[in-house]
């Protein structure tokens, strides 16, 4: 879903530059105000043991986003960052106590800096937000667009969020500084994703056995049934950490064999095989990793990859023996089962996360939302990037009014009937009409609307029903 309106904040009033702390060797950080929050950017993850112990309270507050912020999944993030980006971590402290936490990635080129949020964007995390101690979300959130501002805004900076959740405090904290003339930006809004999830509290199970009574419910249980005449089903749970690498080598394979027709699966790029194959043995010991394995007679026929924080289970990646299973929608089948253990480890919460791929709306599940936007600064490199963004969308509108704008009937349907015949006969005009009634797009590209569709489905290898 494309998002093409622009939100133009005030210019900013005079403010003194904050004095700057560095930190071994850290880059440009420093308290905001004399007696207000400081900012640490850290270029490692090596925390002090009670910054460590609050990030695990902060981490537990929000479930959903937490594991993405986790010490096994920031340290993959480290390992393998975006290309020419360096990762760093902000810390917000107030009266010595962390506050606050945001992963990010800097990458500086000639004309601008680029600010993102580490992880967003495609490259591992699903959602990703600064993360803050209740009741100081929106104190962090200000105080992060303040130091943004005073460490690079003598350049041109671009703040490139990607995943961020909608009720993400740094969204209110743009909006205040536009109102309060604290600082000038132009806010791009570009996507927004679905993050489907099932409740798993109170009465749920009852909702389920509805939902189980329903046609596509039915139909689960027909398919699961199939399955058992096959062969004999175990449900494995995956936990020495050599059974989890080798089970994520077979999900990499079935969802090789899944997606290499479509340009790939996200584990056919040699930047998330790798991060991947670092975060796992990181997730296992700290206990977050949730991976299942199906099996028939002994064949490894499905393996799900999900995450775990506390009383929330989020389904990551999951793929199965396509060739094997034939008709069986062995995808629906491996969900349910993931589900049914979730359930049984008194879990909350069922994540689906990032997708609106339709197997995940085969159970009652409920929505949340991600956005990506583009914040730029009022300095002329920031300026003039988002006028060349803005020049390219405008191009790509263009072609497809004028594709939108061409008739979609025969050419000669358009004049009256007396004319009808004349306009038949002329080869140009049949072919031209046969051409485009075969479905044939005048600009020989996929519209607009669908193209986020077709990445989010084969980049992560969804599960098809």
């Amino acid at each position: 879903m494309k998002i093409g309106s622009e939100l133009i904040l005030a210019p900013p009033t005079s403010r003194p530059l904050a004095r700057c702390d560095d930190h071994a060797g850290n880059g440009p950080q420093g308290p905001v105000g004399a007696a207000g929050p400081s900012v640490e950017l850290r270029r490692d993850l090596a925390l002090r043991p009670e910054d460590a112990a609050s990030l695990e309270t902060f981490i537990a507050a929000r479930p959903e986003l937490g594991v993405f912020l986790s010490s096994a999944w920031l340290s993959a993030l480290f390992a393998e960052p975006p290309n020419g980006c360096e990762p760093a971590l902000v810390l917000i402290r107030e009266a010595g106590l962390l506050r606050a936490i945001a992963p990010v990635a800097i990458r500086h080129t000639l004309t601008h800096v680029h600010v993102g949020l580490l992880g967003g964007g495609g490259l591992g995390s699903d959602r990703i937000d600064l993360l803050a101690a209740t009741g100081f979300e929106a104190r962090a959130a200000d105080t992060f667009l303040t130091w943004l501002h005073e460490a690079f805004g003598w350049r041109a900076l671009i703040l490139e969020l990607r995943d961020a959740p909608t009720d993400s405090p740094l969204w209110g904290a743009l909006h205040r500084a536009g109102l309060e003339r604290r600082h000038s930006f132009a806010l791009q809004p570009r996507e927004v994703h679905t993050l489907p999830y099932l409740d798993l509290t109170g009465s749920w199970t009852s909702t389920i056995d509805v939902a189980s009574r329903s046609p596509l419910g039915r139909s689960r249980e027909r398919h699961r049934r199939w399955l058992e005449r096959k062969g004999r089903v175990t449900i494995q749970k995956v936990e020495d950490l050599d059974d989890v690498m080798s089970g994520f080598e077979q999900l990499r394979q079935f969802l090789h064999q899944r997606w290499r027709r479509a340009g790939g699966s996200v584990l056919d790029d040699p930047r998330a095989l790798r991060f991947h194959r670092c975060v796992l043995p990181l997730l296992a010991r700290a206990g977050r990793l949730r991976m299942i394995r199906l099996l028939a007679d002994a064949r490894p026929i499905a393996i799900f990859y999900g995450l775990t924080n506390g009383g929330w289970w989020g389904y990551y990646l999951a793929g199965y023996d396509r060739e094997w299973a034939g008709r069986i929608h062995l995808g629906q089948i491996t969900l349910a089962a993931a589900i049914d253990l979730a359930s049984q480890e008194g879990a909350r919460e069922f994540d689906f996360l990032k997708g609106a791929d339709r197997v995940k709306y085969r159970w009652p599940v409920r929505e949340r939302s991600t956005l990506d936007a583009d914040v730029y600064s009022e300095r002329a490199g920031a300026q003039l990037k988002r006028a060349t963004r803005a020049s390219r969308d405008a191009v790509v509108a263009l072609a497809t009014s004028v594709r939108d704008l061409l008739p979609k009937r025969p050419v000669w349907v358009l004049f009256e009937p007396s004319l009808r015949p004349t306009f038949r006969r002329s080869p140009a005009c049949t072919q031209r009409s046969s051409g485009r009634a075969s479905g044939v797009s005048v600009m020989g590209r996929m519209p607009i609307t669908h193209i986020s569709e077709a990445y989010s489905s084969t980049t992560r290898g969804a599960i098809p029903i």
